[in-house]
């Protein structure tokens, strides 16, 4: 069935494309949004008007595979956070993680842990990279739109793009006068949110504006724990954020603007359920014998400590001029975040372990972007941009009872500790330019040179009774682009290209091992967007090819989580998304993903499972080792699908929406070795809404059941090494969710 809805899609594309009449677009004035994204808070894919492309287009005319939502899509659909937009968003995933969150596109992520180690997705909020993006993907404030940009983005974003970039964008001051108030609250478990924004002049000419928005969250948790001497509840939230900006513009050749924020999280944090162990002929420590584990159905699990605190404050000051027909942008951005996060590390009533993680991060991200004139056939934009952060970070994994070489029992160890004052250092410089042959057919490109230079001093006093060591590496490095792109008529678009990406090397913080490569990557892609039968159907297709050199996976090595740069690994896909209003009052949309992420070539060993081993090896004091070779790339399901339906029904007052989601995966795997205890199902999730929204906007109000029957699904899996027991410990997402909502807005 997947695969006729696929072909009818793609006929639709080419039969669609033979019959339309070609007929040029006219141009339009610099400045002004397109004709088709009038609305840009409509529901359907080609209406938003995104800048992944560091320009103002719609969805269609940007020759990227991009997901947009609009602020008004985002309320509507109950979507809290980006964990919410997983299920609807090809090909990403996101997993838990002790101290980060490890998101993954196409396959390519990287799980955070030890400091000196980026992701392969970049996150940006208000146009700054946010290298520590703790609190930004945690809760949505008061957004314009998120745009989720699929596979390498090196030449427009850079660094640690390999993967591709979230752009979280804001809603900014206006001259006239709104607010609104948004109050949520649920049962199963117990959840309260109140969030609200005022926006306005500041002063009698209008030249000055400013918003405030400000939000409180609380969810009571959705595990019990069932020791008295730990937190009642974990899987919960108690979280508020607040954000205020000023807009000043005297005129329309330019305008500043500053944004302040402050975000807290004070919560008991996620629950670790003790899967096992990876292999059945591995028994679990002593002290874990006997032990009850939890009951994941019913959401219990033994906990004797678990917290998790983060504050974060950013600055960015942008300021914009209109200069030479184009516009020259300057981006001045300040962060400062704390993060603590204590887990239980066994999953039992036993005292045998737990994790501590301390994250300290100071960053300033500063970029200059002039963009010409948009309605001249030939178009460029220059850029460069500086980004520098001091990172601390202390891990401590005290151990009650660990068996060590030779049969050696330590007892009450810190096995990692120490503050690791961590320097990142980057710029770039950019450019990219497109060419108009006719208002139809335009050719592009664009080169980008990055220089990275990282220094650390680190310390494990679990090496050598403890060493303090310094270490310093810089890695420069060339990405770039070339492509095309077509009109095929008024409503359809295509494009071609080749991009490449880099993620900086780095250092495995505490494991005092040398500095790891750079991880290079070469995407082909392909893409169709159009509207089709009056734009009643809009749909994107996009297929792409990935090559990835040194790809590096992160590991549990020893004591501490380690990167390994993996030889090489093959990616190719296809992702589609639809929008179909069968009449006035029913819409369907349906995306869908199909992903092949592979290792070529990689042999490692696997520190849970020391005497696993290929034959061969492990001859003396070779490590033994596996060839991991054909095997999936962490957090890669090969399938994905989303189906909803809404119908509106209308009334005197203003209309009710009766929608159902549902979102389905294919098994995926948590760690290169592919175990099955390291790996969740095939499962889907069912959510549904029953929204009303007044004649004139200003009210709405919802009743929602979000994995309405209760699937329990993986998060992540965390396989510790043998030193510790070799546990395999389970994190879990959001059970079933039942709620009402009410919003006034004017």
């Amino acid at each position: 069935m997947r695969g006729s809805y696929f072909v009818a899609i793609c006929g639709a594309f080419v039969s669609h494309a033979a019959i339309a009449q070609t007929t040029m677009s006219p141009a339009r004035p610099h400045g002004e949004a397109p004709q088709d994204a009038r609305d840009a808070s409509g529901q359907s894919l080609g209406d938003i008007i995104v800048t992944a492309s560091r320009r103002s287009d719609t969805v269609r005319k940007t020759p990227i595979a991009v997901s947009a939502y609009a602020g008004q899509k985002l309320e509507a659909a109950q979507t809290k956070s980006l964990n919410d937009l997983v299920g609807p968003s090809p090909n990403i995933q996101i997993g838990n993680s002790y101290n980060s969150s490890n998101i993954t596109i196409r396959g390519i992520g990287n799980q955070q842990i030890n400091a000196g180690q980026d992701s392969g997705v970049a996150i940006h909020a208000d146009g700054a990279y946010i290298g520590q993006p703790s609190l930004t993907l945690a809760t949505f404030l008061d957004l314009a739109r998120v745009e989720i940009l699929r596979g390498p983005q090196g030449t427009l974003f850079g660094r640690n793009a390999t993967g591709g970039v979230i752009n979280v964008v804001p809603n900014e001051p206006t001259a006239e006068t709104h607010y609104g108030v948004d109050l949520t609250a649920g049962v199963d478990p117990a959840l309260f949110q109140l969030s609200g924004f005022i926006n306005g002049s500041l002063n009698e000419s209008g030249t000055l504006s400013g918003r405030v928005a400000a939000q409180q969250s609380y969810n009571r948790g959705y595990t019990r724990n069932l020791l008295p001497n730990g937190p009642n509840r974990l899987d919960d939230a108690k979280n508020q954020s607040v954000r205020g900006q000023i807009k000043w513009k005297p005129s329309d050749m330019f305008d500043a603007r500053l944004l302040v924020e402050y975000a807290n999280d004070d919560s008991n944090g996620p629950a670790s359920f003790l899967e096992g162990t990876p292999d059945p002929t591995i028994p679990l420590p002593s002290i874990l014998i006997g032990q009850s584990r939890g009951d994941v159905g019913k959401r219990e699990v033994f906990a004797n400590i678990n917290y998790r605190k983060v504050h974060s404050f950013n600055t960015n000051l942008t300021l914009n001029w209109a200069l030479g027909g184009g516009n020259l942008k300057a981006l001045l951005s300040y962060a400062d975040s704390k993060l603590v996060n204590v887990s239980d590390g066994d999953g039992t009533a036993a005292e045998d372990t737990y994790a501590s993680f301390t994250n300290k991060a100071r960053q300033t991200y500063d970029e200059l972007i002039y963009t010409s004139d948009n309605s001249k056939p030939f178009t460029y934009l220059l850029g460069a941009n500086y980004f520098r952060e001091r990172l601390e970070q202390a891990i401590e994994v005290p151990i009650a009872e660990a068996p060590l070489g030779g049969g050696v029992v330590l007892n009450d160890i810190t096995v990692f500790g120490g503050a690791v004052p961590l320097i990142t250092t980057s710029y770039a410089a950019f450019g990219r330019a497109q060419y108009a042959f006719t208002p139809d057919f335009k050719l592009f490109a664009g080169l980008r040179y990055t220089h990275d230079k990282k220094s650390i001093v680190q310390y494990n006093n679990f090496i050598n009774g403890g060493t303090l060591q310094s270490s310093s590496s810089s890695w420069n490095r060339l990405t770039y682009e070339i492509g095309t792109s077509y009109a095929f008529s008024q409503t359809l678009d295509g494009y071609l290209k080749y991009s490449t990406g880099f993620k900086g090397g780095g250092y495995s913080a505490g494991t005092l091992a040398p500095s790891f490569r750079p991880e290079t990557n070469a995407n082909y892609e392909a893409g169709l967007k159009g509207n089709f039968f009056n734009r009643a159907l809009q749909a994107n297709l996009a297929v792409f090819y990935m090559k990835y050199d040194d790809l590096q996976v992160n590991q549990i090595v020893g004591v501490s989580s380690s990167v390994t740069n993996a030889a090489k690994a093959t990616v190719y896909g296809a992702e589609l998304e639809t929008s179909l209003r069968l009449n006035d009052a029913l819409r369907i949309e349906w995306s869908a993903a199909y992903l092949n992420a592979t290792f070529d070539e990689f042999r490692t060993a696997d520190s849970s499972r020391p005497n696993s081993c290929d034959p061969g090896t492990g001859v003396g004091t070779v490590p033994c080792s596996l060839d991991l070779s054909g095997n999936a790339l962490p957090q890669s399901p090969k399938y994905t699908s989303s189906l909803g339906g809404y119908y509106d029904v209308p009334l005197a007052s203003g209309k009710v929406t009766l929608g159902a989601r549902y979102d389905w995966k294919s098994r995926v795997y948590f760690t290169e070795f592919n175990l099955p205890i390291s790996s969740q199902k095939a499962v889907g999730k069912l959510n549904l809404f029953l929204n009303y929204e007044s004649e004139d906007g200003r009210f709405t109000g919802s009743l929602f059941a979000k994995n309405v029957t209760n699937e329990q699904v993986k998060g992540n899996v965390i396989v510790v090494s043998s030193i510790i027991g070799s546990l395999a410990l389970g994190q879990y997402q959001p059970g079933r969710q039942l709620g009402m909502s009410f919003g006034y807005h004017f």
